[in-house]
């Protein structure tokens, strides 16, 4: 009976990690909702020439624009590299517990043979 208990053990670990991991992609598919609607924070305020301009603006102007070169990177590659690993892990998750669901299936099986065997002989 170990086995077994070891096996159901197993299978409610890993659906807990199932639950964990989808949770986090929910997550994590909010925050890249967030920083996609938020995007256009990066422009504001708005400079024009009229209220300001100069070596800072330029400087500035530059500085914006790196960032929002880096806020594409985080809110587009980044986050989408992170959910393809999540999605990669929540695919393996529910192949193990597939197996392990069968694994179950099969030692119930086993056990309840060997005692139809034990019954019989008696």
């Amino acid at each position: 009976m170990s086995y077994l208990f070891q096996l159901q053990s197993d299978l409610t670990e890993k659906r807990e990690q199932l639950a964990r991991l989808e949770t986090s992609t929910r997550k994590l598919d909010s925050i890249q909702d967030e920083f996609i609607h938020n995007r256009h924070m990066v422009d504001d305020p708005e400079l024009t020439p009229s209220t300001w301009h100069g070596t800072l603006a330029d400087s500035f102007k530059n500085n914006r624009e790196d960032m929002k070169e880096a806020y594409n990177d985080i809110s587009i590659s980044q986050l989408n590299s992170v959910r393809s690993t999540l999605e990669d892990k929540i695919t393996r998750l529910r192949i193990e517990i597939g197996m392990v669901e069968s694994s179950i299936s099969h030692e119930k099986q086993r056990l309840k043979n060997e005692e139809k065997e034990r019954k019989s002989v008696q």
